[in-house]
């Protein structure tokens, strides 16, 4: 029997052991997981490993297709520059509201202050899932004061597609400094209560990380690498800010991708 940490219920427990091995690639993006195989490795009930199931699929880490099963989530390198383009367009706009509309406030400067140490604290335990997780409330305790709650669903869902992103290709590697180094300059817009310092910021900082993602993602995508592309294009469209999408070297120092 694999080890199980008991936390509340065995429903948890069993989510917790399925997640983890989904971020430390022990089930591969795109693989199947089998409730059956799942239940007797696990020794429990089918029931208790869908509910699990159930509950990831609630984060995005696995996708319930009917009548074929339950998948680990797999997204392309398309939709990763889809999800990571909207975003560039979309947070650095409600991210200025925010600042415009709250930036007279200690509360927004105060909260954006306590998410960016939350995210150095996170850093340092090196539990992706937490790390992630500081990340997301991050980026939301920037722009969640815009006022703009069509615009605030939008990013809800488009910082969950992200996030599953990361998690389930194993790619958030950025060590400590990188990361806190990376999102510093919007911290500190925020700080100077500077609106158009902080829309350039926060559109840098989802550009650069999309492109990472792209280019750990069309690593793992064998179509693509036996495609005679331009070394330096991924043959999409443009960013927001009018340049082009293009692979960067993974090799050297890692890079954050929140």
């Amino acid at each position: 029997m694999a080890d199980l940490l008991r936390p509340d219920t065995l429903t948890t427990a069993v989510a917790n052991y399925i997640r983890d091995a989904i971020v430390h690639g022990t089930f591969a993006p795109g693989s199947r997981l089998p409730e059956v195989a799942l239940a007797t490795q696990l020794e429990t009930s089918r029931g208790t490993v869908r509910e699990a199931l159930r509950t990831l699929a609630d984060g995005g880490l696995i996708e319930i297709i009917p009548r074929r099963g339950v998948f680990v989530s797999q997204l392309s390198v398309r939709a990763t520059w889809e999800i990571t383009s909207l975003r560039a367009l979309l947070e650095p706009y409600a991210s200025r509201l925010a600042l415009e509309a709250a930036g007279h406030q200690p509360a927004m400067q105060q909260g954006v202050k306590a998410a960016f140490d939350n995210l150095r604290n996170a850093v340092v335990t090196g539990d992706p899932v937490i790390v992630a997780d500081a990340d997301v409330f991050f980026h939301r305790a920037v722009y969640s004061y815009c006022g703009h709650e069509m615009l605030l669903s939008q990013l809800t869902m488009l910082q969950a597609l992200s996030r599953r992103i990361v998690l389930t290709n194993q790619i958030s590697s950025a060590d400590a400094p990188t990361l806190i180094a990376q999102h510093a300059p919007i911290a500190e817009a925020v700080s100077l209560r500077d609106p158009e310092l902080l829309e350039s910021a926060v559109r840098a900082h989802v550009i650069e990380g999309g492109e990472l993602l792209m280019t750990r993602m069309a690593a793992l995508e064998p179509a693509r690498s036996r495609r005679s592309q331009a070394a330096t294009t991924f043959g999409l469209g443009r960013w927001p800010s009018g340049a082009s999408p293009h692979p960067r070297r993974t090799s050297g120092q890692p890079r954050g991708e929140g």
